[in-house]
């Protein structure tokens, strides 16, 4: 659901504010519902989450969007958030290739709540209309009328956009508002997708043992050695920034980022960091997936990076780098060690996160 094409989310973004205001002219015409609060733990350590004013977590709202995430009632073509989104692949899935043959990395769902940006390449600033692209003919090919009669007809639909939101009935609303308010519960629910408690986190919280090798990974990770922790930082495991970490000597296409965004040169090549949560977990990797396995990402990064990458980022080009890291094949091997101990196994198998 990260796939949705520039042009469609700028189109969004610029009558967003359009359609949020007439989505308040629908009042219940019977009892008003009031929806309950939801509130979301935060783990330890984590900052406090990115929760807007138009689109508040509820109770109401976050069970709505679970049940769509999962419902394949959304589209004409049998697919769900849930299909390229997969719960025991932290809310990822392999590579995406889309119709015009270009590959990308789908990136998980979890600790989306502390996003400031998203896509890789952060054309979209706003998990609340992120999703909104999906209805089109790349995912969905949502027939709304049909959408409309389906909502209309369910055996809880009808009851759960009552209580989340006030309406009586989704007939009433414009295709445009329809959507919205789909996008909104399904945002909630991605919001309360929380990844904290990797053996890593239960070894900060002390609450458990890394071996000798992890933690040997664990010194390269956090010092000069590897400085895979000035974009990977904990406890989100990403910097929420963009960065130019010399994938290629001179980015085209897709392969421009940022770019493709701010128009700026000095955004070429630049990606946002993925967060590292669940890393072994979500391959291919890299914005492209180019990289199939973890030990192909620590290759590059120990000798295979483009150091003549325009604005590539400077913690890459530093004196002791000039020539790659060095690591040692007993290096890289406890360096793969820690990055699996990032993997959050009770968020793969939290009941709450599960299909209703």
């Amino acid at each position: 659901m990260f796939l949705v094409s520039n042009m469609k989310k700028f189109a969004f973004i610029l009558c967003s504010s359009f359609i949020m205001t007439q989505c308040t002219k629908h009042v219940g015409t019977t009892a008003d519902a009031v929806a309950t609060p939801y509130t979301l733990k935060v783990p330890p350590r984590f900052p406090a989450p990115l929760i807007p004013l138009e689109n508040p977590l509820t109770e109401e709202g976050v069970l709505l969007g679970h049940k769509l995430y999962y419902d394949a009632i959304l589209s004409s073509n049998g697919l769900s958030c849930s299909s390229c989104h997969i719960s025991n692949k932290s809310f990822s899935s392999p590579l995406f290739v889309s119709k015009t043959g270009e590959h990308i990395s789908v990136p998980p769902h979890i600790n989306l709540a502390w996003n400031t940006e998203y896509n890789w390449n952060g054309s979209q600033p706003k998990l609340d209309l992120l999703c909104l692209g999906d209805f089109g003919p790349d995912f969905f090919n949502t027939n709304m009328s049909d959408l409309v009669s389906k909502l209309k007809a369910h055996s809880e639909y009808p009851s759960l956009f009552k209580k989340a939101f006030n309406i009586d009935d989704v007939g009433t609303l414009s295709t445009d508002e329809l959507q919205l308010k789909i996008v909104y519960a399904i945002s909630q629910f991605m919001r309360t997708l929380i990844s904290s408690d990797s053996k890593f986190d239960k070894w900060i919280r002390h609450e458990g043992q890394l071996t000798a090798d992890e933690l040997a990974g664990y010194e390269i990770f956090f010092t000069e050695k590897g400085d895979c922790f000035h974009c990977h930082g904990y406890p989100l495991m990403t910097s929420n920034t963009f960065n130019n970490n010399g994938l290629d000597a001179a980015p085209t296409g897709p392969n421009l980022g940022y770019f493709l965004v701010t128009a700026n040169e000095s955004d070429k090549g630049k990606f946002s960091p993925p967060t590292l949560r669940n890393v072994e977990l979500t391959g291919p990797y890299m914005h492209d997936g180019r990289f199939q396995t973890l030990e192909e990402v620590i290759d590059f990064y120990d000798s295979g990076v483009h150091w003549e990458s325009p604005n590539i980022d400077p913690i890459m080009t530093k004196a002791f780098k000039k020539y790659g890291l060095s690591l040692s094949p007993i290096q890289k091997s406890n360096l793969l060690k820690f990055l699996k101990t990032l993997t959050d196994t009770s968020m793969m198998s939290n009941p709450n996160f599960k299909k209703l």
